[in-house]
């Protein structure tokens, strides 16, 4: 399409999917023909006035002009876009230590307590098993089966696993 004339651009700008278009009109200091692109988009999502059309317009170029004072000011204080980016990727890489820090602080935590429980259950499985109250045949099948698992899960060695499931065995 051979964009050349008003014409041809209305004609281009009505092709264009909506999604496009708004891109386009929310960086109108950005586009050629900005009063044809706002009118394409007024004509699909909603009715302006003239009058606010140019309040757009104007607040837009006002916007336009913000940008460039910004700009203006970094280089007068010869601060590059590569300085401003570095500086806010090392905020946000000391915000994600922090961050990092506080959640190693709380696994450790979690896996303190986890370990106390584990050895509280292990200890209290030894007295069981050693208790003299276990009398019938399936307490003392229950119990090595309760052995054994301790034995897969790693909590117990399989020096002390012989050595409780001798006790047991010589029981029933």
């Amino acid at each position: 399409m051979n964009l050349k004339s008003e014409k041809s651009i209305k004609e281009y700008l009505k092709t264009l999917p909506d999604d496009t278009i708004i891109k386009y009109y929310l960086d109108v200091e950005y586009t050629p023909f900005p009063v044809l692109l706002i009118e394409e988009y007024t004509r699909r999502f909603k009715q302006k006035s003239k009058n606010e059309l140019v309040k757009d317009l104007k607040y837009h170029a006002n916007l336009a002009k913000k940008k460039t004072r910004e700009l203006g000011t970094m280089a007068k204080n010869q601060k590059l876009v590569d300085d401003i980016t570095r500086e806010k990727s090392d905020e946000i890489i000391e915000h994600a230590k922090k961050k990092g820090y506080e959640i190693s602080q709380k696994i450790v935590n979690k896996s303190t307590r986890l370990k106390s429980k584990i050895k509280n259950q292990k200890q209290s499985l030894k007295n069981t098993a050693t208790s003299k109250f276990l009398t019938t045949k399936s307490e003392q099948l229950d119990l090595l089966e309760k052995l054994g698992n301790l034995k897969k899960s790693g909590i117990i060695t399989a020096s002390e696993f012989q050595e409780k499931k001798k006790k047991i065995l010589s029981k029933i």
